[in-house]
């Protein structure tokens, strides 16, 4: 006669109690209470750092005009328009556009803005655009060799402390038109270029 097998029996899985579940509930609980207070610091810093590498982009544009220009900064305004200058000179984008693109690179926008880079107004021909620089030109420096600056000359501070570019001041600004726009630090620590080509943090 054929021998029966045995039918096998099926492996018993023992499930979670209800304690063992409250367990594992209140220590995730503790976990995410502590991690959340640290999310915004880690947020701020990620964006800082995309910030410094896009800082790094725009001074190897400034490196090339100066090397083109026997050290000579470029010649630009403060910031692009719409916002309020009483110069007439091109924005820096607009001055360093043979070397990083123009407006149209993202290096010019801070991962913290979103007011500046982004801001439509209407041109002289009603075409709309956008500011298209995150950033701040120190114009002490426009058109002048390092050495010819009213902080080297006056102030006797050295390329290592010389601000070249930083991000946009906080605060309320006004447009050519006159609007005046709300604008937040678009992070924690500033971020700055110097004169050496360094990129670092002030804080604010």
């Amino acid at each position: 006669m054929p021998s029966v097998r045995p039918m096998p029996t099926k492996p018993s899985h023992r499930a979670f109690s209800l304690i063992e579940l409250l367990v594992a509930i209140s220590i995730i609980a503790v976990l995410i209470g502590i991690l959340i207070p640290t999310l915004p610091r880690v947020i701020d810093s990620a964006r800082r750092t995309a910030c410094q590498a896009n800082m790094h982009s725009l001074w190897q544009g400034c490196t090339m005009h100066l090397n083109d220009k026997i050290d000579v900064f470029p010649v630009a305004k403060y910031m692009p328009d719409p916002w309020l200058s009483a110069d007439t000179d091109p924005s820096l984008p607009q001055a360093l556009a043979t070397y990083l693109g123009g407006e149209e690179s993202k290096a010019w926008k801070c991962p913290g803005d979103h007011t500046v880079y982004e801001y439509e107004y209407e041109d002289e021909n009603g075409a709309t655009k956008i500011g298209g620089s995150s950033y701040t030109y120190i114009t002490a420096l426009s058109g002048k060799p390092v050495k010819e600056t009213f902080f080297f000359r006056r102030l006797n501070m050295q390329p290592t402390d010389i601000p070249v570019l930083h991000d946009y001041d906080g605060g309320e600004f006004e447009t050519q038109s006159g609007d005046t726009i709300q604008v937040d630090f678009f992070h924690q620590d500033r971020n700055f270029i110097f004169a050496d080509g360094r990129v670092g943090a002030v804080n604010n």
